[in-house]
């Protein structure tokens, strides 16, 4: 009997023997097939698996040889039970404006029940890329923005797809639970998705399409007066005339758009008129882009200047403080997108006339009226000399962008380009914010009117937000200040991070979200750029 146990004993440890020694042997072959796979990508071999093109062979290449090769996904590998969740992460991706195609969906779920080795290779390989590329593109987005647009210049969120995936697999960990950190954590995003899921569920109803053609205006009278009727006022009969209740109609979509209201549709009117549902949806998605480009931590105390928008916020330790309408760079003078720390402000400052605005905008003036700019307060010094003058003393008549040697400036006054105060976030372009002389521009609904740099409705209110802080002893005196005269200089002891962003669709206070015309037509070659990623 003892014997018979004995036996049954040595039985099963050779049984379960063969069993580790063949399970070994499987893993040794698909480690040798995966190795053979990466040898010929490094020989030049393109990195196509199953027809499809890797996305992320260089960072698929790293986490296979950090494991020897070892599978990740297949029968007996860490993430082995993990499949259906990656799947299911890649298909709740696409409510993010994702592809689920471009992470191979379709083929991994075919490749499932394959037991050929092609196959389960490149099930193996196409379930890793998957799962990097899904990490590398909810953390710091689909597209490289420096590709599309030299005026984004915010760095991009930091990700180690590779050790994300290497810790995920040593310590089994959730792959949706993974992924899921990943995603903008801000409430804005949120409401974006939130707004994306709307508009997608609304069906397939279009809107009235307005055909193309000359402004409509009040007292007129055509076909296309009918159509803009349907529009606004909805189906039924209506006249071709331009009316008053037609007016009131086109004022309040203006508005609520953020357009001129002045009751006449043009070419920027007509288009968002005819937005449809898709296109809706194409700009939130463009907009959801633009947030995971933005860096991830966020401090407590920030500046946003949302350039589309034509608004700044400045959050307190995570609570709105102030807020104010802004003008923002003309298209052909763009604003651009970075993120700096603001470090001191200027009171009754000089201004320092850009070179290129020097001599593209100022030099004309100055050949044809340099008595007139001399009476706002422009004054030049000539390169090698110490002295500034007068630009009326200065003969233009001969000097051309070329020859110009010049640092031009403007006196501290009421004419004064930057208004009494400046506020500096030292960086490359010499964008900073400012007050402004023309205060009547921000009555305007559009405001694109400056060379770049950011005009404040309301600076001084800023500038007591900053010192009071940091109960700076003059905090509550900035007016008492700038009529005494004279240029001041404050440094802030903290310097307040200051994110310059461009978001076309985004929530209101009451969590409304709102679109905004593409000032700088950004939402057009982003949009081509997400889809021609998903092709």
């Amino acid at each position: 009997m003892r014997r018979d146990k004995i036996s049954r004993k040595l039985l099963l440890a050779l049984f379960l023997g063969v069993i580790a020694t063949s399970s070994a042997a499987a893993v040794s072959d698909e480690a040798s097939q995966i190795r053979s796979f990466l040898e010929g990508l490094d020989a030049g071999d393109a990195p196509v698996v199953a027809g499809l093109r890797l996305n992320e062979p260089e960072f698929v290449s790293a986490i296979y040889r950090a494991r020897n090769h070892a599978p990740i996904w297949l029968v007996d590998a860490p993430l082995e039970k993990q499949v259906p969740n990656l799947l299911t992460a890649i298909g709740q991706s696409v409510a993010h404006g994702f592809s689920a195609e471009r992470y191979h969906r379709s083929t991994i779920e075919k490749l499932m029940q394959a037991s050929d080795d092609s196959s389960r290779l490149a099930f193996e390989v196409l379930l890793t890329d998957a799962f990097l590329s899904q990490a590398l593109h909810r953390r710091r987005g689909a597209v490289f923005p420096q590709n599309l647009d030299a005026d984004w210049q915010m760095p991009p969120a930091e990700i180690d797809a590779v050790a994300l995936l290497r810790d995920t697999t040593q310590k089994r960990l959730s792959v949706v639970k993974v992924l899921d950190t990943l995603w903008p954590a801000d409430e804005e995003y949120q409401r974006l998705l939130q707004r994306r899921a709307e508009i997608s569920a609304s069906g397939d109803e279009t809107t009235v399409q307005i055909a193309a053609g000359a402004l409509l205006k009040p007292g007129q009278s055509n076909d296309r007066i009918v159509m803009l009727k349907q529009r606004l006022l909805g189906p039924g009969e209506h006249s071709a005339v331009y009316d008053d209740d037609l007016r009131q109609a086109v004022v309040a979509f203006q508005g609520s758009a953020g357009l001129e209201p002045d009751g006449i549709v043009g070419e920027n009117t007509l288009n968002v008129l005819n937005e449809t549902r898709v296109s809706w949806i194409d700009r939130i998605d463009a907009n959801l882009e633009r947030w995971r480009w933005l860096p991830r931590e966020t401090p407590d105390t920030y500046i946003r200047v949302n350039i589309a928008a034509f608004m700044l916020r400045a959050m307190d330790n995570g609570r709105p403080a102030v807020s104010m309408n802004v003008i923002v760079g003309q298209p052909y003078r763009r604003t651009p997108v970075f993120t700096e720390t603001l470090k001191y402000l200027v009171l009754n400052p000089y201004w320092n006339v850009p070179y290129s605005i020097a001599t593209k905008d100022k030099l004309p003036l100055l050949k044809t009226g340099a008595a007139g700019e001399a009476q706002k307060g422009y004054e030049a010094k000539p390169n090698g000399s110490d002295v500034f003058v007068s630009v009326d003393a200065i003969d233009w008549s001969g000097v051309t962008p070329r020859t110009f040697n010049y640092l031009l400036r403007q006196r501290p006054g009421a004419s004064n380009a930057l208004g009494r105060i400046k506020f500096m976030l030292p960086n490359p372009n010499a964008v900073y914010l400012h007050d402004t002389p023309s205060r009547e521009l921000f009555a305007r609904s559009e405001r694109s009117f400056s060379s770049g740099c950011i005009r404040l409705e309301r600076p001084v209110e800023l500038a007591e937000w900053l010192l009071g802080r940091e109960r700076h002893k003059d905090a509550k005196n900035i007016e008492g200040l700038l009529t005494i005269g004279g240029t001041q200089t404050i440094y802030l002891k903290e310097p307040v991070p200051t994110y310059l962003v461009y978001f076309t669709a985004f929530s209101l206070k009451d969590g409304e979200v709102t679109f905004r015309r593409d000032i700088y037509g950004r939402d057009k070659v982003l949009i081509q750029a997400l889809r021609d990623q998903q092709s």
